[in-house]
């Protein structure tokens, strides 16, 4: 009998154990990890963003302020400003516990976290037209 309870006993806890186990583990990457993801794809743009500053700049008619080429520089400009901005906003939101370890939110910072997921999509976007734009001035 003793056995038996023990056998009982054990399987109780192994099936315990592994319910914990599967409601810990995540479903895909977090909502902090799809952001600082769009965040990592957006960063060798800056230097793209760079270079084509300096390219269109070095190409540019003064005298033609209302140029393709002055727009194109205006618009790589914004872009860049814009996603200095969100960098420094965004980190001044989240401590690096919250960023790199996944560690929780408060409701508040939740609220923060959806507005900074819809905003580095709208960067994302506007960077990727200010390219786009600025190479087809280079032409």
């Amino acid at each position: 009998m003793k056995k038996l309870l023990f056998v009982w006993i054990m399987a109780l806890a192994f099936v315990a154990c592994k319910e914990k186990e599967t409601k810990t583990e995540p479903e895909g990457p977090t909502q902090m990890q799809q952001v600082m993801a769009v965040h990592d794809e957006l960063m060798p743009k800056m230097s793209t963003i760079g270079e084509l500053i300096g390219k269109i700049e070095a190409n540019i008619d003064s005298t033609n302020v209302d140029s393709v080429k002055v727009k194109a520089v205006t618009d790589l400009k914004a872009a860049n400003r814009s996603m200095m901005t969100w960098m420094k906003d965004f980190g001044n939101a989240f401590e690096t516990d919250e960023i790199m370890n996944g560690a929780p939110l408060s409701e508040d910072k939740q609220k923060t976290l959806d507005a900074f997921e819809k905003s580095v999509n709208e960067l994302k976007a506007q960077m990727d037209g200010a390219i786009e734009n600025a190479q087809g001035a280079m032409h």
